[in-house]
This record gives structure tokens, sequence and C-alpha cells, in this order.
């Protein structure tokens, strides 16, 4: 019996091209759910274009193998509105 949680990308959705891309992070589902709802910006890397999104638009998921991870991520970034 594994004492692990199986973990997953978390996700978010280009808001220009619809694309679902992987920010590179891993967490389980336990993790995930304690997270506040926090806003991020990301460079896209589909379309080049900074995006802000918050937790609440984000998913765990397994990103299909030909999403190149995102190699930015600011958490809580200085410059994204948090409410």
């Amino acid at each position: 019996m594994s004492l692990i949680s199986p973990t997953k990308a978390l996700m978010f959705r280009c808001p220009d091209t619809e694309r679902e891309l992987s920010t590179g992070i891993e967490m389980d589902a336990a993790t995930f759910e304690q997270i506040s709802d926090v806003r991020s910006q990301i460079k896209c890397p589909v379309c080049g274009i900074d995006h802000s999104w918050s937790m609440s638009e984000a998913w765990l998921d397994n990103p299909a193998p030909s999403m190149p991870p995102l190699p930015w991520l600011f958490i809580n970034n200085r410059t994204a509105n948090n409410d």
C-alpha cells in the first residue's frame, strides 16, 4: 500500500488560443484543494502573451506529451491583482 498520493500537472487555458497548457507544477489533489485563490501571471509559450489567471481557473490533469511545460510561473506575482 502506497502512502504517496498521485500527482498531476497544474493546468490552465490560454484565453487567446483556448489551448490547455501545463504550468510545469505538479501536486496532488489534496494540496490543490488547500491552495487559496491567488492570481498569477505567466508568459504563454503558445501565443507569447503574458496571461493573468487564478487558481479557480486552473485544474489538475495529465498534459498531452506534446505540451511543453511552461518555464516561468510567478505565484502571487506583485503585478497581478490579488483580491
